[in-house]
């Protein structure tokens, strides 16, 4: 049997939600199934990124609820960028080792994972948080262009869409040379 080349980067707490903040873990006690199990049954390899608001100074395990304007004061950017290298890196190690690298999923409303959605309080706004723009400068600064899939666990019908068509995508690409 030959090894999957098919991959995907998530945020820390898809795999281990045990490192969010107080009080956010509402629908998932450990992981987030819905990603997994999408993975595992398209065989895909899931790379778990650091979290960085786990490993910011500011930030640590049991931590509360903060906002982007309070982490950016807090640290979280040089957390994010250092981050966000050794991340773009692996995964043009990855691409020139002929692996196919399918999306980054991050979560909405964080702070730091947010690729399309941020929480202000009373309303949600959109925005990207701290670690997901410092993902798309490297991805950039390589020249490299991979998706972003936002995951709120109340939106679980657009994310198994979302992730099924950038898997569809990827798979013409390479049938038809484009990629």
């Amino acid at each position: 049997m030959n090894r999957s080349r098919k991959c995907v980067f998530v945020s820390h707490c898809m795999l281990a939600q045990v490192v969010m903040a107080k009080g956010l873990v509402k629908h998932s006690p450990a992981i987030v199934k819905q990603v997994v199990q999408f993975c595992m049954d398209n065989d895909i390899n899931i790379f778990q990124m650091p979290c960085p608001e786990l490993l910011c100074a500011a930030g640590g395990l049991g931590r509360d609820v903060c906002g982007k304007g309070w982490y950016e004061k807090n640290g979280l950017r040089e957390t994010s960028s250092l981050i966000a290298k050794e991340q773009v890196n692996l995964m043009v190690k990855l691409i020139r080792a002929g692996l196919n690298v399918l999306a980054i999923v991050g979560v909405e409303f964080s702070p730091a994972c947010a690729p399309s959605y941020l929480n202000k309080g009373r309303c949600i706004l959109k925005g990207k948080g701290i670690y997901i723009e410092e993902l798309e400068r490297e991805l950039e600064l390589q020249k490299l262009r991979v998706p972003f899939i936002g995951v709120n666990q109340r939106w679980t019908i657009k994310l198994k869409k979302q992730l099924s068509e950038i898997l569809c995508q990827k798979i013409l690409n390479q049938v038809t040379g484009t990629e």
